[in-house]
């Protein structure tokens, strides 16, 4: 499946960041916190969650802090829907990629 052929756009996403030098990397993921991540308007975010300055968890999977899902908006995220992705609660769940391999 490299190179596109049959791939959706999460697994295309995924690819292309895995071929990113890790600075290149780290400033996209950066950007795009700050871009098209709502996490922070979760309601499920907690304080826990912005002191370790956490989002975007749907890339970057579990959230190292305690979390109770009081209400889950994975599912109204740009992210969501631009990269066809499938599951949500990914503060809790882990990300994309980890709960496509459960």
């Amino acid at each position: 499946m490299r190179g596109g052929v049959g791939m959706d756009k999460f697994t295309e996403a995924m690819e292309k960041m895995s071929q990113m030098p890790e600075e290149q990397y780290k400033t996209l993921i950066n950007l795009e916190k700050k871009k098209i991540c709502i996490c922070r308007n979760c309601p499920s975010f907690n304080q826990c969650m912005e002191e370790d300055k956490e989002a975007l968890f749907c890339i970057l999977g579990k959230s190292s802090c305690d979390v109770t899902i009081a209400e889950c908006n994975c599912l109204e995220c740009p992210a969501h829907s631009n990269f066809d992705m499938r599951h949500k609660s990914y503060c809790v769940e882990g990300s994309e990629e980890e709960q496509r391999n459960k």
